[in-house]
């Protein structure tokens, strides 16, 4: 890969990158130190990518992992997490209550809900992104909306 691939990449799918390491991780820091990671095994990665939706996908499904694999380290199951409060779309429009109530979801359900209701991707696509079936990626939704909404009922 070519540095002007890279800096291309990075500026088209970089916001993506970010926000779907954050909603998993609930850490801007954590989100910024994957984004890095994701871009640098982007530069690694010697595969051609058919178009910009498979490119997109590929560092959306990269930037979960590492977003799942930071959570399982020893280090951060025992450590206070700290929520950065980042917007996911409009701040206006999304309260604090929302982002809170998303970290406490599964990273599983909360990479569906945040494909499907953030990136707007079908459950199709985000069973091809998550390897998973489709119905699976339907029912983690559905489980993670209906976590949502008990969370999200107690606080009012």
């Amino acid at each position: 890969m070519n540095e002007s691939f890279i800096e291309k990449a990075m500026k088209n799918f970089g916001i993506f990158v970010l926000r779907a390491a954050s909603s998993i991780t609930g850490s801007l820091s954590d989100a910024e130190d994957i984004f890095s990671d994701v871009f640098l095994a982007l530069w690694q990665h010697d595969k051609i990518f058919d178009n910009e939706e498979h490119l997109k996908a590929w560092l959306i499904r990269v930037a979960i992992n590492k977003a799942k694999n930071l959570k399982k380290q020893a280090f951060n199951r025992y450590r206070a997490t700290m929520h950065d409060n980042i917007p996911y779309k409009d701040e206006s429009t999304i309260k604090k209550e929302v982002n809170d109530a998303l970290q406490q979801l599964k990273p599983n359900e909360r990479a569906v809900v945040y494909l499907h209701y953030y990136e707007g991707y079908n459950f199709e696509e985000i069973g091809k992104i998550l390897g998973i079936g489709k119905t699976s990626a339907r029912v983690k939704a559905m489980r993670g909306r209906n976590k949502l909404k008990e969370l999200l009922n107690e606080d009012i």
